[in-house]
């Protein structure tokens, strides 16, 4: 079967066919007479008369309103093949209106796969009436064929662009081989510029597993994901070939399309802004997890944003895309910073902003992308039909993490002067309370630990070893052995069910009590139930504390896991690092102008090319 010859056309994007059943409903609605054939070499779309294909999806639709604002694109046509009678119709929502439009339809006789249909878009489509427009394409003979469609627009690039994709891995060898090998067999991307750098912090990987001329594996020490995107980054930077960049994690499952549609936006861009794809669920396929994020809040009770030093909230969080109806995802909000699994920018912005802080895990992607919006004024932009999917976070839930997540924050609020030390220490101490509330231990250990570490100052980072303290965390995070993580025995059992967890009712007289015996630590053993509480935690919500109230024992339920926490209540513990964090307290109230100071005075440097080549080593490496 002929394919479009679009080798020199400037294609904005591809009408895209699933590559499996699970996401068809993303990319092409098929209602009867109509099916979707996936056992040929390319996949097509049988018609039968009155049947109708619509492209009324989140991966297929054309979102008029960002490439108006965005680009200096004026004129757009699709180029359909088709083979049969039809009848194609152009329809537009809003995000504000119930009811679609239709904006333009026209009938194509006699079509033949060979010659392509064209189908322009009206001019209306950069007007205040813009939204989001998709095809509906109906059989008018007694049979049809759809095969293959495209947008274009006859206008010349602006400017050429050529892409860094760097991919830091850490011991995902299966994941990041299937990314590499989806970027590499997508035909059309093979006629733009770029390169994949594959930055292996965990050494699993092969030279000869990544032998193409556009792949470029590189050994790294295990620095993080900071640490590797930053290595791929100075590599790329180095070969002075590249407009822009993309860092993308390697435990995603990506549609190469998402690539490609970069190329038109910056080759045709009026501004200077970066994308932030949207991570999908991997697990439920049609739900957005995270669609750009705002820092520094959360959602309270009412649904409207508090102040929470180290809150953040996912933009379109849980929306399902397979209800277009709900067309909040045409709308457009304005996120802080872009997480780097999908997060692409220019080369300007590197040497305006600098390299990202060496900050290992948790936070990098926060930083960098609220250095570009607030230092810089460059938008950030989630453009919807950009999106990868990901292993949700409520799936893993290492408990190391809390110390990179304290420390990093702080020295982020730091380098942006936007905390006092009261707002800190407020916020800490009930971050705190909460987990010795619930006997973890372990996390309230890494919480300590990481303002320790803040208030030690940059010296920590700038002349310590990454891997050596990686290693220490890990195991500082194992210190207290009265937790344990268990696999669910009996996955039916309504005992390990969400619904099974119910919420405890408590007189304002027992919650005083809970809270100045330390939820049950100062009351004496006798009086303490051997009944297990169960407490339910998912990616927005952390369960009541009280529950464990004159509990011996926690059962932690997490969403997405086969597997359960069982925290044991230990008086000493809990006394133990309670003092330990008067201490830290005092010792930070002491320090904390100065340590202020100290950090917003090296991250300058701590960004730099110079600082980053010594982290990193790479003198060691030459």
């Amino acid at each position: 079967m002929s394919t479009l010859n679009i080798s020199q056309m400037n294609v904005v994007n591809r009408i895209q066919f699933p590559s499996t059943s699970e996401t068809a409903s993303l990319y092409m609605k098929c209602h009867e007479g109509t099916s979707l054939n996936f056992s040929s070499e390319h996949p097509e779309v049988v018609l039968i008369k009155n049947g109708v294909l619509s492209l009324n999806t989140y991966f297929n639709s054309f979102f008029e309103t960002f490439y108006a604002k965005y680009t200096e694109i004026t004129s757009l046509y699709y180029l359909l093949k088709l083979e049969g009678n039809f009848q194609v119709s152009l329809y537009r929502e809003h995000h504000d209106k119930d009811e679609r439009e239709l904006i333009y339809a026209e009938n194509f006789d006699q079509c033949q796969l060979c010659q392509p249909v064209k189908f322009s878009l009206p001019d209306s489509w950069r007007s205040e009436y813009a939204g989001r427009v998709y095809l509906e394409i109906t059989c008018l003979s007694e049979n049809g064929l759809f095969t293959e469609g495209v947008m274009i627009t006859d206008q010349p690039k602006i400017r050429e662009v050529s892409l860094g994709i760097v991919i830091c891995t850490f011991k995902k060898e299966t994941y990041v081989k299937n990314t590499v090998n989806t970027i590499l067999k997508d035909n059309l991307l093979q006629d733009k510029k770029f390169k994949v750098f594959v930055v292996d912090n965990g050494s699993t990987l092969k030279e000869d597993e990544f032998a193409q001329q556009r792949v470029q594996l590189i050994p790294n020490r295990n620095v993080g994901g900071s640490g590797g995107f930053t290595r791929g980054l100075i590599q790329a930077i180095e070969e002075e070939v590249y407009t822009h960049f993309l860092l993308m994690d390697d435990d995603v499952e990506l549609d190469s399309e998402s690539i490609y549609r970069l190329f038109p936006l910056y080759e045709y861009a009026n501004q200077d802004f970066a994308v932030s794809g949207a991570m999908l669920d991997l697990y439920e396929k049609y739900i957005i997890h995270e669609a750009g994020a705002l820092y520094g809040i959360h959602f309270g009770a009412n649904g409207k944003p508090v102040y929470s030093p180290f809150g953040r909230v996912p933009l379109k969080h849980k929306l399902n895309l397979e209800n277009t109806t709900n067309n909040i995802f045409i709308s457009e909000e304005s996120p802080d910073y872009g997480a780097f699994w999908f997060f692409a920018f220019s080369k300007e912005i590197v040497e305006k902003a600098g390299l990202p802080m060496p900050y290992f895990i948790k936070v990098d992607d926060m930083e960098f992308g609220l250095r570009i919006k607030e230092r810089l004024g460059n938008p950030i932009v989630a453009f919807p039909g950009i999106a990868v999917w990901h292993e949700p976070f409520y799936a893993k839930n290492p408990v190391w993490v809390a110390y990179y997540a304290t420390r990093n924050n702080l020295i982020t609020h730091s380098i942006r002067s936007s905390i006092g030390y009261l707002d800190a220490v407020n916020f800490l101490t009930r971050g705190l309370l909460y987990q010795l509330f619930i006997f973890d231990y372990n996390s309230a250990e890494m919480l300590v630990r990481g303002f320790e570490d803040y208030l030690k100052g940059s010296s920590t980072v700038k002349t310590g070893d990454p891997e050596k303290l990686h290693a220490g965390i890990v195991e500082l995070s194992k210190s207290y052995k009265s937790q344990s993580i268990q696999p669910i025995e009996s996955p039916n059992n309504k005992i390990y069910t969400k619904s099974s967890v119910q919420k405890t009712k408590l007189t304002f007289s027992k919650k005083l009590i809970a809270l100045f015996t330390l939820n049950g630590h100062l009351i004496p053993n006798f009086l303490l139930s051997n009944e297990d509480a169960f407490l339910w935690m998912s990616s927005d919500h952390e369960d009541w504390w009280p529950k464990a109230f004159a509990k011996k024992r926690v059962v932690i339920l997490r969403e997405g896991n086969n597997s359960i926490q069982k925290n044991e209540m230990s008086r000493s513990t809990c006394i133990k690092i309670l003092i330990r964090w008067v201490q830290v307290v005092i010792k930070g109230g002491i320090r904390w102008s100065s340590v202020s100071s100290e950090w917003r005075n090296a991250f300058k440097d701590l960004t730099s090319y110079k600082f980053w080549k010594e982290y990193l080593k790479l003198k060691e490496q030459m």
